[in-house]
């Protein structure tokens, strides 16, 4: 027993020291172990956030934890010159059906189809049975799990669906979320008169001034409640910002005299099968465009405002281009309006190879012989060829100066709307080369050939020539206004303070109303008897046609059709002009087809007298001081011409106007004293009296 404890004591080592240095060394293994661990956190830290993975994890964890939200700004507004809205932002829907929704079972699928389909296509068009055919195959593709869970979500509609489309299309059968209805909201542009001058607002305003209308978009930071991302508060973020609302532009378009000049034009379009054409009508005084159409007649049979014609046309203006060669030979040459012109008693003459034809023998009784202001009057080509060529034959470079000082090659366009350069007359200095000057040019350019114009740039002339022969820029957006501030004014802007010496343009102003007032005037027989005086001009032009279509020449096909560009020009009140109106229509006719309207008074002037009759009836302060001032026209209505009447009692009988046009209804009772209020426009269908008034008063509904 004494041995074995003896040889235990030896087993424990009784040296304290050398048991210090070995609990040290362990101790020191492990606070190098701990060094190391805590380093490689430190580094690990390092790498996770500034590390090649540092910016997807941090966004991770942004995710995680907060959300931003996008503030959509609005953009700017569209005004006409009255205020009211043109153009505006709106809610629009985008709407998906989830096919794969646990709700929409079969059977309720299959009761609810029939009603859905026939719903989508009076909707949207098209046959019923193809939007049942569309939901049925495509639902059986997703249920045999052939499509990926995107696709068996389709779209209702590939279009946005504005606020009244989205109320009515939720009442469908099967359009509820419970059935897999997914709908998301987005920002739809509306234009608030539908169709209503479309491209000049859409294409042209809003495409011209997009960087003043554009909104800038805000943000918010919210930080997620819960795990699922259920709940979210917004926070206070360095990173929240407002949305910015787009600037408001005001034009100087009236909306309803758009209308009117729309349905007009369109009137004109589709009952003579015209191809396109374009009306405009501006402030004489202030160059304002209150309206302005663009109409193409596609085959479908509308006619849609899809282009800008009014600047992107481009030719021969035809016989409206005579009023330049009219001041010309008056203002520059020193010609009398009465100085006499024999234009021979041939409908066609030769000025060496170019054959000039007339549509008829001019003068009276058909003599041949006229005045400058009658070969004006009635539309002369001959007349003109030859007058020009006699004075300036000798001296093209005068005659070709005079033309390109005018002014016009100045503007091309609408403010920011683009349109074409007018170039002038070709130089002298050209010929011989391809293009250039030739025999045919002087004579061709005297009745509006061989020179390019847009009906922009014929219109600016013509309202030269009203607004005492100043020429100005048209304007079409006045303002440019941010939270009620004025950004940017638009003021018209004069090109020549002087087209013309006064002489000259009163005498020029004489020849443009003789076109209405003189029995042999092209545009005498339809506005010859409104109540107001117009000074104008009509024109019909043929179009070059493109070279594939070219058949004995480049204006006539193989089987003998022409294009034809038919205009008026024309202002009004002629005495002290307010308006200025050009009204031009191309169509695709045979010559000898007589019977269908292509010139410029069969096309043009009725659009244009609809345009000016509505104007007059609906400014009240403007039509009774023309109804004052300008003395009746004989051929108005003789006063020997019976009229209905109305009796009433103890009173003198009132005309019975039912019937008429407006012209004819208000000469009738103006004559007689009353005073006339007008509601609608057409044909008048009713008359009222309204009791004890002074004057007497009436109102003629016109339908």
């Amino acid at each position: 027993m004494t041995t074995n404890k003896r040889n235990s004591n030896k087993a424990i080592d009784p040296n304290p020291e050398r048991i210090r240095r070995e609990i040290g060394g362990k101790v020191k293994s492990l606070y190098l172990l701990f060094a190391l661990l805590s380093l490689l956190i430190v580094v690990q830290i390092l790498l996770t956030q500034w590390g090649p993975n540092g910016t997807p994890l941090r966004n991770l964890s942004e995710s995680k934890c907060y959300t931003t939200d996008i503030i959509e700004g609005s953009k700017g507004n569209i005004y006409d010159i009255s205020g009211k809205t043109l153009s505006t932002d709106t809610r629009g829907y985008r709407l998906r059906l989830d096919l794969h929704a646990e709700s929409l079972t079969d059977s309720i699928f299959q009761a609810n189809l029939p009603a859905l389909g026939d719903s989508l296509a009076a909707m949207f068009g098209g046959s019923a049975e193809r939007h049942r055919k569309f939901l049925i195959n495509t639902r059986d593709t997703c249920l045999r799990k052939l499509a990926k869970p995107y696709y068996s979500r389709p779209f209702i509609t590939s279009r946005r669906l504005n606020q009244r489309e989205y109320e009515r299309l939720r009442t469908f059968p099967l359009m509820h979320p419970r059935y897999g209805l997914i709908v998301e909201q987005t920002t739809l542009r509306h234009k608030v008169h539908g169709s209503l001058a479309s491209y000049t607002i859409t294409r042209g305003v809003e495409a011209a001034w997009e960087k003043d209308i554009a909104s800038t978009n805000g943000s918010n930071r919210f930080v997620w409640l819960d795990a699922r991302h259920r709940h979210s508060v917004p926070i206070v973020d360095e990173a929240n910002s407002p949305a910015t609302n787009g600037a408001n532009i005001y034009t100087t378009i009236d909306i309803d005299l758009q209308d009117i000049v729309e349905s007009a034009l369109r009137r004109s379009l589709l009952q003579n099968d015209a191809t396109d054409g374009t009306a405009i009508v501006i402030e004489t005084a202030t160059g304002e465009i209150r309206a302005m159409a663009n109409l193409t007649h596609h085959q479908s049979g509308k006619a849609v405002d899809d282009n800008n014609y009014a600047t992107m046309w481009q030719g021969s203006p035809g016989s409206t281009f005579k009023a330049i060669s009219l001041m010309a030979l008056i203002d520059e040459a020193g010609l009398s309006i009465d100085k006499r012109i024999n234009c021979g008693t041939e409908e066609s003459v030769y000025f060496g190879s170019l054959r000039v034809t007339d549509t008829h023998v001019v003068g009276e009784n058909k003599s041949g012989r006229t005045t400058l202001k009658g070969i004006f009057a009635e539309s002369s080509n001959i007349g003109f060829a030859k007058t020009i060529t006699e004075v300036y034959g000798e001296e093209p470079e005068r005659w070709v100066n005079y033309v390109n000082s005018i002014g016009l090659d100045k503007v091309s366009d609408i403010q920011r709307i683009d349109g074409y350069d007018f170039k002038g007359i070709k130089s002298p200095k050209t010929k011989g080369k391809r293009g250039g000057w030739s025999a045919t040019t002087l004579p061709q350019t005297a009745y509006g050939y061989e020179i390019d114009m847009t009906p922009l740039q014929t219109l600016m002339f013509y309202n030269a020539v009203a607004n005492d022969g100043k020429l100005i820029t048209p304007i079409l957006v006045r303002s440019i206004e941010r939270d009620g501030e004025v950004v940017e004014e638009y003021s018209t802007e004069v090109v020549n303070p002087a087209i013309c010496s006064p002489t000259s343009l009163a005498a020029l102003r004489e020849c443009m109303e003789a076109v209405v007032t003189e029995e042999r005037g092209t545009a005498h027989q339809q506005l010859g008897s409104l109540p107001f005086l117009v000074g104008g001009k009509t024109g019909t032009a043929q179009v070059m046609l493109p070279r594939k279509l070219w058949g004995k020449t480049a204006y006539v096909t193989p089987d003998g059709y022409n294009e034809y560009l038919a205009t008026f020009v024309g202002y009004f009140p002629a005495e002290a002009p307010k308006y200025t109106c050009l009204v031009a229509i191309k169509t695709f006719r045979k010559r000898s087809d007589w019977q269908k309207r292509y010139t410029g008074a069969g096309l043009s002037v009725p659009v244009f007298k609809e345009i000016a009759e509505y104007i007059y009836a609906h400014d009240e302060r403007w039509y009774r001081e023309a109804a004052t001032n300008v003395a009746p026209m004989p051929a108005l209505k003789p006063e020997s011409a019976v009229v209905p009447t109305i009796e009433t009692e103890g009173e003198e009988a009132l005309p019975d106007v039912r019937g008429m046009g407006l012209a004819d209804g208000l000469y009738e009772l103006e004559r007689r004293g009353y005073e006339v209020r007008i509601e609608g426009y057409g044909t008048i269908v009713e008359q009222r009296v309204e009791e004890q008034t002074t004057p007497k008063r009436v109102t003629l509904v016109l339908k």
